[in-house]
């Protein structure tokens, strides 16, 4: 029976780079760098190939005792044994698209010697429904993997090809999913009644799940908290009162719009933002 990795506890925040990464590239390898000194003994004595990859399982920190994540290796490595040219290439990679784990690779996170191994993967997929780790049973005693209290470390177990029906069918970015809605919104309104009648009497009841993956900014909470109190309570745009309260803590629902967007360079400051009623936001982006 074929053996898989188990990896024990991955930030998600390092998955969903990756996962934006494969978008970007449309496929390719990325990089994972679990936090343990000692190297992973299976790949070490039966390293994996893009001919010949090891299927791997994640959980991440937040759900250990949940498979979340699948992929493929293709290639294990000590970092310790790397030559300077291949640790480049990997630098440039990581700067590029896994900047958050350009500290680790270096040594100068966590500390010298605390994450040796190198493993790099191939289409990762977040699964639409976790399953228990307890579905898988390890190589060593034959026994299902316990459940875990703490992230860290990685088990040999056996693989399991039935998980496949658990992923996700596609991933794409939020960006290009809203363009191709837009496309094919504006094909529709091209067609005639008739041909719009047999196309949604064709059409899949339920809708095929894809991954959205979204790259945003970590915004300035005083930057939303000083344009509120400066609107107190009025559009800066239509200049009429807020039209409802939140239910949260009864403050006048206004949206903090910045005149320059963030994605286009603008400053996340009170002089670059607006407080806009959510009428005048939309008009704004869309009108």
């Amino acid at each position: 029976m074929s053996t898989a990795l188990f990896i024990n506890g991955i930030y998600d925040a390092v998955l969903t780079d990756i996962l934006a990464a494969q978008v970007a590239q449309g496929g390719g390898e990325s990089f994972l760098q679990p936090y343990k000194g000692s190297v992973v003994s299976m790949l070490r004595e039966n390293p994996p190939t893009t001919n010949s990859p090891v299927p791997l399982y994640i959980s991440t920190t937040e759900n250990l005792s949940k498979i979340c994540y699948t992929a493929e290796i293709v290639k294990w490595e000590d970092k310790r044994e790397l030559s300077e040219s291949r640790r480049q290439i990997v630098l440039r990679y990581l700067e590029t698209y896994q900047a958050k784990e350009c500290d680790l690779f270096r040594g100068t996170e966590l500390g010298d010697g605390k994450a040796v191994n190198l493993i790099t993967i191939r289409n990762l997929r977040r699964l639409s429904i976790w399953p228990p780790t307890s579905l898988l049973t390890k190589k060593s005693d034959d026994l299902p993997l316990k459940e875990r209290t703490r992230a860290g470390g990685w088990s040999e177990v056996y693989e399991r090809g039935d998980l496949a029906v658990f992923t996700i069918s596609s991933a794409e970015t939020e960006e290009s999913s809203n363009r191709k809605l837009a496309e094919e919104i504006q094909g529709a309104r091209n067609l005639d009644a008739d041909a719009l009648r047999r196309r949604l009497a064709a059409a899949p009841r339920i809708p095929e799940r894809v991954q959205i993956i979204s790259v945003g900014f970590r915004r300035n909470a005083d930057v939303i908290v000083s344009v509120l109190n400066r609107a107190n309570g009025i559009c800066e745009r239509c200049r009429k009162p807020a039209p409802f309260l939140r239910k949260s803590d009864g403050t006048p629902f206004l949206e903090v719009h910045h005149r320059t967007p963030l994605a286009e360079g603008g400053e996340d400051t009170t002089e670059n933002a607006l407080a806009l009623c959510p009428n005048c936001h939309r008009e704004v982006h869309h009108g």
